[in-house]
């Protein structure tokens, strides 16, 4: 029955988001450049979303659906306890559920 059975890829397409290439990164990277090249890549996302730039700080990063199945509550009750931490940044980038979205507005 191989033509009755279709699987469904939950993950990138690394040919597509690959950062050796990839158009919306402020620098690209390959195997070699990863640790310097990641390092600007996260300033320049601390300055494009207004936060303190500095790689010495930690940023904790979500990009998904804001739905159930991916933990979004858990996250929410998690957020509070983190940021009690000195110097922490937290970036989240989805939709979803207009619970969720109201929640990480907040």
């Amino acid at each position: 029955r191989l033509t009755g059975i279709t699987g469904i890829v939950n993950g990138m397409d690394v040919s597509e988001w690959d950062p050796s290439k990839d158009k919306y990164i402020a620098v690209k990277y390959d195997a070699e450049t990863v640790i310097e090249a990641k390092a600007l890549n996260k300033e320049a996302l601390q300055a494009a979303v207004g936060l303190p730039v500095d790689r010495k700080i930690p940023l904790i990063a979500f990009v998904g659906r804001l739905e159930e199945q991916k933990g979004p509550d858990v996250m929410a009750a998690a957020i509070p306890e983190i940021l009690e931490e000195d110097d922490v940044q937290i970036v989240l980038l989805g939709t979803g559920k207009k619970k969720f979205e109201r929640l990480f507005k907040a």
